[in-house]
């Protein structure tokens, strides 16, 4: 049985666990250098041993662990005399023997699934193992302290590795509170922006320039510049293929169709030439020449569907010999002029086109993308959140959720899972995070190799431990006291 779980993260105490608890952080943090001056040889011995043992295998009683206890320690001899000098042709450091105090303990299966990351703690990979979780070379095994041996592969079943380590899930209650904020903060931004455009903008654009390479905000900033020029360019490409003077000549008939032929202007034309609305009075002037046609009168052309205003408008660019001889010599001269302007205001479009998608395209060197005096105008004020409707109907609380950058409640996109979701690993995670040598790991499927038994080298030891060489050379000597 292994020891009782009481005061494991005592702040008082101040012991350090192999977990990746919060408090067990904070005890790190704030551990200090243990002192042996005032310690006769005995405290000393015992002072180390209370350290070490608190950290390696706090769960296995004292008795079982001395039978686990092995004095002979594992590590690597130099045994040719070219290496036994670094390449600065200094002496290699001295490999560090009584680290290997306690690497029996790291082939066991439950610390090999917490040093592989599946597990939080220790205990909880225990218990991931006595629930039936675990196999070993695909056998479900039920015994923590298995013995591996060089070539095991083992895994864990996915799902608990995502809730061991993963962050918290929150209560409905808290998430809508969360949300909240979220919403109060998001309306005020858009109330600045709005109110001040392009100082918003601007100071959007200096916050991710300032930011490091290796941030993540910066590298999915710059993945997404790269993503938007791409689809600029794949935009100016449509753009440009579109752009001709069938193109043009359908976007007046549809206008003509729709609004009548009396009272247009230039302005009516501005939704055809978008890229740059000065050429709206060049496609006026086309529109002026066109009605003279008999067949653009508004009176034909209102009650036509928009596929049988393109197929007229491709006639009337590439009339049949029959069309032709049909026309009066008055509608042939108003095509031609027609057609004439329209090949011209293609060109000038074509040169709108590129010169407009230049402006807009973001630098990637200087991470910045010009200012949209648009961009503004898009953003939605959200929805205040009524937490005393919604604590109730979780489904109902998801819908009200729309803020750009989550369409849901607050760490609850998945409401069945037991974790954070979408996931995100636990806080404080990153410091406690050691990939050890002897393990072969892969996170995506939560399968690791257990490669060799941990042995020290010149300088190293492969078993992890957040105590110096003076504290295992002290435990060591307790537990040898015997002669062992």
């Amino acid at each position: 049985m292994p020891r009782k779980a009481t005061l494991l993260n005592s702040l008082s105490r101040g012991r350090i666990r192999t977990s990746y608890n919060k408090y067990n952080f904070f005890n790190l943090y704030k551990k200090s250098k243990v002192d042996f001056k005032s310690k006769t040889l005995f405290q000393q011995k015992w002072t180390a041993k209370q350290e070490t043992r608190a950290y390696h295998g706090e769960h296995i009683t004292e008795g079982r662990w001395q039978q686990f206890f092995d004095p002979k320690l594992a590590s690597v001899a130099q045994l040719d005399a070219s290496l036994r000098r670094s390449a600065s042709s200094k002496p290699l450091s001295p490999t560090p023997f009584l680290l290997q105090t306690y690497a029996v303990l790291e082939k066991r299966l439950d610390f090999a699934l917490f040093r592989a990351m599946f597990a939080s703690s220790v205990r909880q990979a225990r218990q991931f193992i006595l629930h039936g979780y675990v196999k070993v070379n695909g056998v479900v095994i039920k015994h923590p302290g298995m013995t591996l041996k060089p070539g095991d592969l083992f895994s864990v079943k996915p799902a608990k590795v995502l809730q061991a380590m993963g962050a918290k899930k929150l209560s409905l209650l808290e998430a809508l509170k969360v949300d909240k904020k979220q919403v109060v903060l998001w309306n005020k931004y858009v109330k600045e922006a709005k109110e001040n455009s392009r100082e918003v903008w601007n100071k959007k654009m200096e916050k991710f320039k300032d930011l490091d390479e290796n941030d993540p905000k910066k590298i999915k900033f710059m993945e997404f510049l790269k993503m938007y020029n791409k689809s600029l360019e794949s935009a100016q490409y449509n753009d440009l293929k579109n752009c001709s003077p069938e193109y043009f000549l359908n976007g007046i008939i549809s206008i003509i169709a729709k609004e009548g032929s009396n009272t247009l202007s230039a302005k009516n034309f501005e939704s055809i030439v978008e890229k740059d609305i000065k050429l709206s009075q060049e496609v006026f002037k086309c529109y002026q020449d066109l009605l003279k046609l008999d067949e653009l009168a508004y009176e034909q052309l209102k009650e036509k569907k928009p596929a049988e205003l393109k197929e007229l408008a491709h006639k009337l660019m590439s009339p049949s010999k029959n069309n032709k001889e049909a026309l009066s010599e008055s509608s042939k001269k108003s095509i031609r002029t027609a057609l004439h302007q329209l090949s011209t205001l293609t060109k000038q479009y074509e040169t709108a086109i590129i010169e407009h998608y230049k402006t807009i395209k973001a630098s990637e060197n200087t991470s910045t993308i010009p200012f949209d005096p648009q961009w503004a105008q898009r953003l939605q004020y959200h929805d205040a959140i009524k937490i005393e409707e919604l604590q109730e109907d979780e489904k109902k609380a998801q819908q009200a959720i729309n803020l750009p950058w989550q369409r849901h409640v607050f760490g609850r996109q998945e409401p069945s899972k037991p974790y954070f979701t979408p996931w995100k690993p636990r806080p404080f995670l990153a410091p406690l995070a050691i990939l050890p040598h002897h393990l072969e790991i892969s996170f995506k499927t939560c399968n690791a190799v257990y490669l060799r038994d941990p042995v020290a080298r010149p300088g190293h030891s492969e078993v992890i431990s957040p105590f110096d060489i003076p504290i295992h050379e002290r435990a060591y000597m307790y537990y040898i006291r015997k002669g062992k």
